[in-house]
């Protein structure tokens, strides 16, 4: 295994789109910003929808200022997703990354739709001393327990592959769903 950022021969590799990132956020900011303008008209108890030039007004200004400021705090330590000759990189934004070897994977999963898709990477508490951490000055790597495994997870908004890409990588590498 190389060492963070470099890249062997043969290895896959999809690194950060600003874009791409910022047309997720955007989308799941739109969509919050309508949820929560509906929820409160909700809690005070007016059940209509409110004035067009207001719900526009706020869901535009949240829906911009969220996809900003989600680009803006997301460059410094962006995602990042490899896959290599030995095992499979895992840097979520914001966050460090981890090296899982192929050898200790007990399986895969993509999950959810753009852009809500993440991947998940299932680890056997036994393996865990495999694993490798990378330190990139962010928070630890999206990781929890449950039963006897161990699932590191990448959410792939922004990447440069599509869900369908990473899960076609997957079979490639013989890691199929």
């Amino acid at each position: 295994m190389t060492d963070l950022g470099e890249a062997a021969p043969g290895d896959v590799a999809y690194r950060w789109s600003p874009w791409r990132f910022a047309i997720a956020m955007a989308v799941v900011g739109f969509a919050a910003a309508a949820a929560v303008s509906l929820l409160f008209s909700a809690l005070a108890a007016d059940l209509r929808f409110p004035p067009v030039s207001d719900w526009v007004l706020f869901v535009g200004v949240y829906t911009l200022f969220f996809a900003a400021f989600s680009v803006l705090f997301t460059r410094s330590r962006p995602p990042s997703l490899r896959f290599g000759g030995e095992g499979v990189e895992l840097a979520a934004a914001r966050r460090n990354a981890v090296w899982v070897p192929y050898r200790a994977v007990l399986s895969v999963q993509v999950r959810w739709m753009w852009p809500l898709s993440v991947l998940n990477v299932f680890v056997g508490l036994g393996d865990e001393s495999q694993v490798e951490l990378f330190d990139r000055g962010g928070r630890r790597p999206l990781r929890r327990q449950k039963g006897k495994r161990l699932r590191f997870s990448l959410p792939l908004a922004g990447l440069g592959a599509s869900a369908a890409t990473v899960r076609s990588e997957l079979r490639s590498r013989h890691l199929a769903e």
